[in-house]
């Protein structure tokens, strides 16, 4: 178990880093020490992945869930709790908000259209998580603390006039994900080779997103080109979209090993 200065000089690089661990170690502190639950602001990818490895440096496996509203959530808050909660209680008390925007239905808006009108509202981007959506228009995370004032306040996107409700988490209505399922081979299941053969590049090309940190492997970003993809992994390429390893077959006779994945734009 490192302590918080040690956990700070492992893993802040810069400012801002710094910034979040100590709001997040802050968070833990209240928990232990006032043994109430308590949250950060929606995370990114990046941010998820220096506050699971505070969290594991800080031995507080067990004292913390992440959790965005809903199964496989890219922006997701960190949940401390105490002792009498399950992870699936603190979940289940998250200060997370389900918000549905619905539409004209022959108005066409997109998730930057919803995102950019929330900004304009002057809603910082952490206190909104994963936008999704869908034909009807868009289910929207939030945190509860902003959920009164959107509702309020929150009746255009993209020059279109929306219908703003609160709706329970588990009435999520899932956005339509133009999916695809795709197949081939590669000479090993680096991650660099993978990523490649998934979203179209070349094996240098692949490197140079992953040295800029912008592949994630399981939501989180993977500076190593040659760690090995399993079955079941879910890869994501900032601006391109994200996939999932759904099988590894067998061996070309040039020893070649066989992928199968889905993939999806984000």
């Amino acid at each position: 178990m490192k302590t918080r200065p040690e956990i700070l000089r492992a893993l802040a690089a810069d400012e801002d880093d710094r910034l979040l661990l100590s709001r997040l170690l802050d968070r833990l502190e209240t928990c232990r020490s006032r043994a109430y639950m308590t949250a950060t602001r929606f995370l990114d990818p990046h941010e998820r992945a220096l506050a699971e490895e505070a969290v594991r440096l800080s031995g507080a496996w067990s004292e913390c869930v992440f959790f965005g509203g809903y199964t496989d959530a890219e922006r997701v808050t960190a949940l401390f709790f105490p002792d009498y909660l399950t992870p699936e209680q603190a979940a289940a008390d998250a200060p997370v908000a389900l918000l549905r925007a619905e539409k004209s239905p022959t108005d066409t808006l997109t998730h930057r259209d919803y995102l950019g009108a929330l900004m304009g509202l002057q809603i910082e981007r952490a206190m909104v998580g994963d936008i999704l959506v869908h034909e009807t228009g868009a289910d929207i995370f939030v945190l509860r603390e902003v959920a009164d004032f959107l509702l309020l306040n929150f009746g255009r996107a993209g020059r279109r006039r929306i219908t703003l409700s609160e709706v329970p988490l588990s009435d999520l209505r899932r956005a339509a994900v133009d999916e695809v399922e795709g197949e081939g081979s590669v000479a090993s299941l680096r991650l660099d080779s993978v990523a490649a053969l998934i979203f179209g590049l070349s094996r240098s090309q692949a490197q140079e997103q992953i040295a800029h940190g912008s592949v994630y492997l399981n939501h989180r970003a993977c500076p190593k080109p040659d760690h090995e993809v399993g079955e079941g992994d879910r890869i994501t390429l900032r601006g391109h979209g994200r996939a999932k390893v759904t099988a590894l077959g067998g061996v070309s006779r040039k020893g070649r090993q066989f992928v199968r994945f889905t993939k999806s734009k984000l």
